[in-house]
């Protein structure tokens, strides 16, 4: 199960834990972070030696978090390159969009009938975040909010099955929203979030069903066809925004 709450830029490891666990988890967190803030593209290459040189953990370490991510679907393991970043393909982004706009719309219904004032100030306090973020041109910044917003509507809804499946779907999102060259600043509308909150605290659940679906279609409408993607091997930019103590220079490990 992915361990959502580590979409947060600041890194929490548990002190209990040694070094090369926290390491461990380190690198799978930030690789998610990546992901979600657009900074690692669909075809990046996962190279074992060079995640082992980065996070300074044995290549045996690596392979635990490649698999997880594999069995997660963020991964991919492709012929004569290994395994890269996830392309979900025309079919995939198609399927992704079609069950967000079952599960959606039902969430908004229900925050409609039971959504406490704190959840109101919340949804609102990630949008002025989101705008604060777009107005800065921060759009790594403003596409984790983006995806944050959609991911609280579920948390406030207190089904757990769909708190997964939204975070499980919001990440599948952020690959197809690359792999389909998808522009930022078309997807990533805040004012449309402000209304579906105003619908909710309304307790207008039509409105607030209907404003959904049309979000989700406008944000799959954003999309070009699928290309296929380039391979990198950049992976310098996993080490942005680490927190201190964290591995900054490499260190090979033969293990």
């Amino acid at each position: 199960m992915t361990n959502y709450d580590l979409y947060d830029r600041e890194i929490l490891v548990d002190e209990s834990a040694d070094d090369a666990t926290a390491r461990t988890t380190l690198m799978y967190s930030q690789i998610v972070s990546s992901i979600v803030e657009h900074r690692i593209a669909p075809g990046t290459r996962f190279r074992e030696e060079r995640l082992a040189d980065l996070f300074k953990v044995s290549r045996t370490q690596v392979r635990k978090v490649l698999q997880r991510l594999e069995l997660e679907g963020l991964v991919a393991r492709q012929p004569r390159k290994g395994v890269t970043v996830a392309t979900p393909n025309a079919q995939e982004t198609k399927d992704i969009f079609e069950a967000r706009r079952l599960i959606e719309p039902w969430i908004v219904e229900q925050l409609c009938q039971n959504c406490s004032r704190k959840d109101i100030l919340d949804f609102k306090k990630i949008i002025k975040e989101e705008n604060q973020a777009q107005q800065k041109g921060e759009r790594h910044l403003a596409v984790r909010l983006s995806g944050e917003f959609h991911r609280s509507l579920a948390a406030a809804a207190h089904n757990q099955a769909l708190i997964k499946t939204m975070g499980e779907l919001t990440l599948r999102t952020c690959l197809a929203l690359l792999a389909n060259k998808a522009s930022t600043k078309v997807t990533c509308r805040n004012q449309e979030h402000k209304e579906i909150i105003e619908a909710i605290q309304d307790k207008d659940h039509k409105t607030a069903a209907r404003l959904m679906v049309a979000h989700l279609q406008h944000i799959e409408n954003s999309m070009e066809l699928p290309t296929k993607s380039d391979s990198t091997d950049d992976l310098d930019r996993l080490l942005l925004g680490l927190p201190q103590g964290s591995p900054k220079s490499p260190k090979v490990s033969k293990k």
